[in-house]
């Protein structure tokens, strides 16, 4: 009989884990372990978890949620396993409809979600859905452009170990480059078309409040990428390093902006196609042109 567990990385979460813990106590189908890892909360995360009934890691170090996931990977022994955010909800019947809707363990599962703002709970921000991935011919491309959450899905604990987890040399950007390495490793990722999960956006979340360096987290992931991956893929990669190498510039942060640049060179990209006027510029003039002239439109103070 096949397992499922549910691990949730916590930093801090002594106030959201009693809202989670009601849909995980109300499952139809019962989650086999429940793990928690707590990153060196300065609250009491660990006495409201364990109160709640999971089993708590205890980290001596702050390490992020990267080093987390794959520490909660190696404490479960379930055959199948849920990432889930400790600051998001969980629909009653996620294990019962997930655990049904697989196929083989080669195939891992995303569900759909909803997104609310956590303080008034009824501005949607935008559903995250994956209803047409089933019709992609490349998966690889599909999560290099799109962004895969760990959250929202189920994976067999072989296929994690065989790409060795979460890369822990980066704190963001995890979430998008597991489901880029397990489509790179050959591994089929099928959509559930079930809102199953609830994300709460808020202001104090690692996304929100760490976003540079997210985005710089996702920099070295797309050189990886260049480095790893053919040419077919080269276009793609070029077009987010060319946002990363405006973004940066913007910041301030030279020398990463830099790096994107030189990426973007790598992957000899042709043109862009992000707005008309990035268009119109890199069609006529080439991508080079239109990145240096964005950089004196943010010198002179017009962007």
């Amino acid at each position: 009989m096949r397992t499922i567990a549910i691990l949730i990385p916590c930093y801090n979460s002594a106030t959201y884990l009693p809202e989670l813990f009601e849909g995980i106590q109300k499952q139809s189908v019962p989650f086999d372990e429940v793990i928690c890892y707590d990153d060196c909360s300065t609250d009491n995360t660990i006495e409201v978890a364990e109160s709640l009934g999971a089993k708590v890691i205890k980290g001596i170090e702050n390490r992020g949620p990267a080093y987390a996931r794959n520490r909660l990977i190696e404490a479960s022994t379930a055959d199948y396993i849920h990432f889930h955010d400790s600051d998001d909800l969980i629909d009653p019947k996620f294990a019962e409809i997930m655990m049904s809707s697989l196929d083989n363990e080669n195939v891992q599962l995303l569900c759909n979600t909803y997104v609310f703002d956590r303080e008034t709970r009824k501005q949607n921000l935008g559903n995250i859905t994956y209803d047409t991935l089933s019709q992609e011919k490349d998966q690889l491309l599909f999560f290099i452009e799109n962004v895969g959450f760990a959250s929202m899905g189920l994976y067999n604990r072989k296929a994690l170990l065989d790409i060795a987890g979460f890369r822990e040399d980066i704190k963001g950007n995890e979430d998008p480059d597991l489901h880029i390495r397990l489509s790179a490793k050959g591994y089929k990722i099928k959509p559930v078309e079930h809102f199953l999960v609830t994300k709460l956006e808020h202001s104090t979340s690692f996304s929100h409040q760490h976003y540079f360096q997210c985005l710089h987290d996702k920099l070295k992931c797309l050189q990886y990428y260049k480095a790893n991956f053919d040419s077919p893929y080269y276009s793609s990669i070029g077009k987010q390093a060319a946002e990363l190498s405006n973004y940066f510039y913007k910041e301030g942060a030279i020398q990463l902006s830099n790096e994107a640049r030189d990426l973007v060179e790598q992957t000899k990209l042709k043109e862009l196609s992000t707005i008309r006027f990035s268009t119109l510029i890199s069609k006529i003039l080439g991508v080079k042109a239109y990145l240096w002239l964005y950089r004196r439109r943010v010198d002179l103070k017009l962007v």
